[in-house]
């Protein structure tokens, strides 16, 4: 692996959200180490023809590859979410690159794909010193999010819906996991409505295409 900072990259631009002045949401679920709902999530999202954005984990990838391809086989969007998961805020500079770069790897080996430029830090930790060594990483983008489902304490689906349903405005980015227990059915819910309120679904890439800086 190559961590060489002979070509030095400008610090990660942290997102929250795409543009408001455009009536389009996107769904993003995030892996860890473990995997519940994945392939409920992929018939929920085909049966809707909706396309979403996965920040995996080199360390799930290994573990579920043949998922892994799947996401990407039926068209939806990779982004790297570090290999093992750790609250980088706690890591040293070479130790993040490491880390990101590893799950990149991974990445690339399993599904064939680079998740270049989207990553979303483990814990959504983030501070100066992380967006510098993801930029340096190669990612020019962190993906946070404007509406938190909390899923991964696994409430009722209800609550869920909610969460998403009583905030969602253009531009939004949802964040949900794979090891949830009423995600995918809460994902059903959540699109049957906002499909009726007007919005389209979109992946992250989509999303920020609406915002000038994104390449």
């Amino acid at each position: 692996m190559n961590l060489s900072k002979s070509v030095s990259n400008p610090p990660s631009t942290l997102i929250l959200n795409g543009s408001r002045s455009h009536n389009q949401i996107s769904f993003t679920y995030d892996s860890g180490f473990e995997d519940n709902e994945t392939l409920k999530i992929l018939n929920v999202l085909r049966f809707h023809k909706v396309k979403a954005t996965f920040f995996l984990t080199g360390i799930w990838v290994e573990k579920f590859p043949d998922i892994a391809k799947l996401i990407y086989s039926e068209g939806h969007e990779i982004g790297n979410h570090s290999y093992d998961h750790p609250d980088m805020i706690k890591l040293p500079n070479d130790e993040i690159i490491e880390n990101i770069l590893k799950g990149e790897d991974v990445i690339k080996k399993i599904t064939g794909i680079n998740p270049r430029p989207l990553f979303r830090e483990p814990f959504g930790s983030f501070n100066k010193k992380v967006f510098e060594a993801v930029g340096e990483a190669g990612y020019k983008y962190s993906i946070y999010w404007s509406i938190d489902t909390i899923d991964w304490k696994l409430p009722p689906t209800r609550v869920i819906v909610n969460r998403i349903l009583k905030k969602a405005k253009n531009g939004d980015i949802v964040l949900m996991h794979l090891a949830g227990n009423n995600t995918a059915e809460s994902t059903d819910i959540a699109l049957k409505n906002l499909k009726t309120f007007g919005f389209k679904l979109v992946t992250v890439g989509e999303l920020l295409k609406q915002n000038l800086h994104y390449k």
